[in-house]
């Protein structure tokens, strides 16, 4: 169960109330299972996930994810799927919302070796035509600009590293290896069908980018949160160890920075996601190679 204040408890059941009423829905007995950049739902009696974010970027992330999700599907990708019977996306308010079916999450004995499967269907995927490139720093400075909580000190510090990285991932571009890229590919986002396939969810990442930063989530994984095995049954089944490439001291600094700058929009109002980032920021900024903790 992810931890909010009361207030922002408040203010994400009034938008999911309106949401469902919007979609046709029912919003009795949902549960909040995560709420990051965005706050996702389960409603069990609905068989459904509603997943919605707040403002422009929410709005411009569901229509990208709405339509990714339809070619996904339509290609019979490992993918989660959008409801069936509801227009996509919901909007309400300033809030835009997907909704999805309702799938097995979050088993405890999944492993590198599972998400290894889906990703390799993923990356042998022809992108489809006008699909965006990989912009992590465009993402990086909307959030940057919306920073609420942040200290100036350390938002002047995560502004110049992330101009200082963007400067090196062009300067390797040429070098690296395209294709249909998740973005955020951990088992956190990974699912599981009845019929025992794994699929992904969550595509607000997924753009034509560099194969390999598809697995730096887990290299990173590994060296920041102590998840070594599932790294290296990744490589395993994968047959790539992204640590070995030249490309991986770009893009390791890139997912480090990613996941200090993806709360940075709310950090006032969610103390106790406050308290993990301010010790994520510190050592990155120290350089020191100490354990994170994920954020709940």
């Amino acid at each position: 169960m992810t931890d909010v204040t009361p207030e922002l408890d408040q203010k994400l059941r009034h938008a999911l109330k309106g949401i469902c009423q919007e979609a046709g829905l029912v919003a009795d007995g949902a549960e909040l299972v995560k709420y990051t950049n965005n706050a996702v739902f389960r409603l069990p009696s609905q068989h459904v996930v509603v997943r919605f974010g707040a403002g422009d970027l929410a709005g411009q992330r569901a229509d990208h994810v709405a339509g990714i999700a339809t070619w996904l599907q339509s290609n019979d990708a490992p993918a989660a799927k959008l409801a069936s019977g509801v227009s996509e996306p919901v909007v309400f308010e300033n809030y835009s919302a997907t909704i999805w079916e309702l799938l097995e999450a979050g088993n405890p004995a999944w492993t590198g070796a599972e998400l290894a499967v889906p990703l390799l269907d993923w990356h042998a995927l022809t992108p489809p035509q006008g699909l965006k490139p990989w912009d992590p720093f465009s993402s990086a400075r909307s959030r940057l600009a919306m920073a609420d909580g942040l200290a100036p000190d350390d938002h002047a510090w995560l502004t110049q590293q992330w101009a200082e990285v963007e400067a090196g991932y062009r300067a390797i571009l040429p070098d690296l290896q395209v294709g249909l890229l998740h973005g955020d590919a951990y088992i956190g986002n990974l699912l599981r069908e009845p019929t025992g396939r794994f699929v992904f969810c969550d595509f607000d990442g997924t753009s034509v980018g560099p194969l390999a930063y598809d697995l730096v989530v887990a290299a990173v994984s590994a060296l920041r949160f102590g998840a070594i095995q599932d790294h290296e049954s990744l490589a395993s089944t994968y047959g790539l160890d992204v640590t070995t490439l030249p490309s991986w001291p770009v893009l390791r600094r890139i997912r480090e920075l990613v996941l200090v700058t993806s709360v940075i929009t709310d950090l006032r109002n969610r103390p106790e996601i406050a308290k993990v980032h301010a010790h994520r920021l510190s050592t990155l900024r120290s350089g020191a190679n100490e354990l994170w903790q994920r954020y709940k």
